[in-house]
């Protein structure tokens, strides 16, 4: 039996819709595309890192975020890594700091106000 998230809107979605809308994402943001630099480091990105992770956007019932593009940026492995440890001080030296505090203050406050105490 598949697992359901909520989304805002209150539809539900299984994890291969998820799947599904997020691959399709990928291609619109990329598509054609010079090799995107790390919104983080501005090294070349090594995949996609989600500002709020996907794990937290499915268990407050935001599933949508998790394909949306707003909510997603290039970055490198340890960007990547930085972003998931919001509480870390060297998270504040990224050059996506200030998006990744006004997207988390959208989607997710409560981690947010976590954020910035």
């Amino acid at each position: 039996m598949a697992n359901y998230y909520k989304c805002s809107d209150g539809t539900k979605v299984t994890q291969t819709t998820i799947d599904r809308k997020r691959s399709q994402t990928y291609r619109e943001l990329y598509e054609g595309e010079p090799h995107p630099m790390c919104a983080g480091c501005g090294i070349p990105a090594q995949g996609t890192a989600h500002l709020v992770p996907q794990k937290v956007c499915k268990s407050i019932g935001r599933a949508e975020y998790c394909w949306l593009p707003i909510n997603m940026v290039p970055a490198c492995h340890r960007c990547n890594g930085l972003l998931e440890s919001y509480k870390s001080e060297e998270v504040k030296n990224l050059y996506c700091y200030e998006r990744l505090l006004e997207v988390t203050e959208m989607i997710d406050p409560t981690r947010f106000k976590l954020m910035t105490e």
